[in-house]
């Protein structure tokens, strides 16, 4: 956050957010820290990603998207589109 905000004081245009990543299903603690980011003011987005076994194996892979997990995909694109849509505005 202070990252952020020393970044914004140089560049008030600038817009940043910040994306829930390795995401464990089913974890009260996703919650908490979630709060805890709103609370402070930080710009949350809403797109989460899981912490999966595909995502870990993308580099041997050939990556998320040409890869079976189809909910990961949808996470990588949904967080994608929400930056872009967010930075557009």
């Amino acid at each position: 956050m202070a990252l952020i905000r020393f970044a914004q004081a140089k560049k008030p245009a600038l817009k940043a957010g910040i994306a829930l990543n390795m995401v464990k299903y089913r974890s009260g603690v996703t919650k908490d820290v979630a709060e805890l980011l709103q609370d402070m003011g930080t710009p949350l987005l809403k797109t989460m990603v899981h912490d999966r076994v595909s995502i870990t194996r993308s580099a041997i892979t050939a990556g998320i998207l040409t890869g079976t997990d189809q909910k990961a995909k949808e996470e990588f694109t949904s967080l994608a589109e929400e930056v872009v849509e967010y930075i557009s505005a």
